[in-house]
């Protein structure tokens, strides 16, 4: 395997090297906390008279949140969908046909060992 200058592997695909179903994971725990949360204040600023200046700079910081992972979640899936169209059409370094279901060990007869 070859190495670029950050240390990352060169012959390795993009889907091989980052983990995108975690990424997805935490974005979209994110999203769905701060949208809880921005829920939540809004009933607060509504039950609450006076304190209201506290509340709407928390419930602008919670839609800034939502709205960075909302774009985060739509950059990643599209990133996650090319990189893996990429790594199946532009990964052709194959030696010969793939298997769908490789023939294992335990499978094979005492004949065709």
């Amino acid at each position: 395997m070859r190495f670029d200058p950050e240390g990352e592997y060169m012959d390795e695909p993009l889907v091989d090297r980052v983990n995108f179903a975690k990424v997805i994971t935490v974005l979209a725990i994110t999203f769905g906390i701060s949208l809880g949360l921005c829920g939540l204040t809004a009933v607060l600023s509504s039950q609450t008279r006076g304190s209201g200046t506290v509340l709407i700079f928390i419930g602008i910081l919670e839609l800034i949140v939502i709205g960075l992972s909302a774009l985060g979640l739509v950059v990643t899936v599209i990133v996650w969908v090319v990189a893996s169209i990429a790594a199946v059409h532009g990964g052709g370094k194959s030696d010969g046909p793939q298997k769908l279901f490789g023939d294992s060990d335990d499978s094979k007869s005492d004949e065709q060992k």
